[in-house]
């Protein structure tokens, strides 16, 4: 019968299992506020359980809101990733589909300032293009 030693040493199997570096968190909350708070345990409903209502793809913190590339698991006609705005200072959320993986990450690449400024830039030239009324 061989006679089983116990190794002196780890495996090179587990080693390197161990001397790599946990990965960076995408987003950090301060679950003392309570809309944190709310962000975080919805985000962990939706996303988990034995039906799970998104699959998370991607996420980024803003700093008043969680805005998160999901996949809806079970999809009607609209298109089957969203990315879902998560507000961090109450409770409400928003979304917008979109028809690829590819489309929703592109979209929560995009920061939500940078919209602001097209959209302001887009209003001042509609404003310029408006016809005054002549004064009475």
């Amino acid at each position: 019968m061989p006679c089983h030693v116990p190794a002196t040493s780890v495996s090179c199997r587990r080693r390197t299992h161990y001397q790599k570096r946990p990965p960076a968190p995408l987003a950090q909350l301060d679950l003392s506020k309570p809309g944190e708070a709310w962000a975080e345990d919805y985000l962990r409903r939706a996303c988990s359980g034995r039906s799970p209502m998104w699959r998370l793809l991607d996420l980024r913190r803003d700093e008043s809101s969680l805005r998160v590339a999901v996949r809806w698991m079970k999809c009607d006609d609209q298109g089957p990733f969203s990315v879902v705005t998560l507000s961090l200072v109450e409770m409400a959320l928003h979304w917008n589909y979109f028809d690829s993986e590819t489309a929703a990450r592109k979209a929560l690449a995009d920061t939500p300032a940078k919209k602001s400024a097209e959209a302001s830039t887009t209003l001042g030239s509609r404003r310029n293009r408006t016809k005054q009324r002549p004064s009475r």
